[in-house]
């Protein structure tokens, strides 16, 4: 029973982030813009803030120069926030298909084959929306996925070294 829940559980924390995704792709080109500079604008200020409380820094958070930087910022923080939402998708999907039973190379196939034929529906989601469908955001997001399984891998390896060497000594 326990299990059963664990891997219920597992699945719906894929649905949920599966439906975050679908819901910022919902979002128009303006409306998705507004708030990725706002919430760009709000992390540059609170940053400025934060180094100024700790001393780094004396600076004032400058509207315009925020707005500058934030200008500047937004194409390279969107991509980054493409790899980081990917990511942790495949981590889900890892998860979920650890717990229902999938183990070694299939258990990697099928999570990084789910993660990305879910980049390829956000995307074409995306071109009902007023927003381009891209192929680069694609391969972006794959990364993610990748990222998020070589990462699962060198943990592994490095569990797996460590346990050899606790039974040899």
């Amino acid at each position: 029973m326990k299990k059963t829940l664990i891997i219920i559980f597992s699945w719906i924390l894929v649905i949920v982030w599966m439906g975050a995704i679908y819901w910022l792709s919902d979002m128009n080109g303006t409306e998705s813009s507004r708030k990725s500079e706002k919430t760009i604008n709000l992390v540059i200020k609170k940053s400025i803030e934060a180094a100024n409380e700790v001393g780094l820094t004396n600076k004032n958070a400058n509207s315009k120069k925020i707005s500058r930087l934030a200008d500047h910022l937004d194409y390279p923080l969107r991509k980054v926030m493409h790899v980081s939402v990917y990511f942790i998708l495949t981590l889900l999907l890892l998860n979920a298909f650890y717990q229902s039973g999938l183990r070694s190379k299939k258990l990697i196939i099928w999570a990084l084959l789910v993660a990305i034929l879910y980049a390829c529906s956000d995307e074409y989601h995306q071109s009902f929306t007023g927003r381009t469908a891209s192929f680069l955001d694609i391969l972006i997001d794959s990364v993610g996925g990748l990222i998020a399984i070589c990462l699962v891998i060198l943990i592994k390896k490095i569990k797996l070294k460590k346990s050899r060497n606790i039974l040899r000594n």
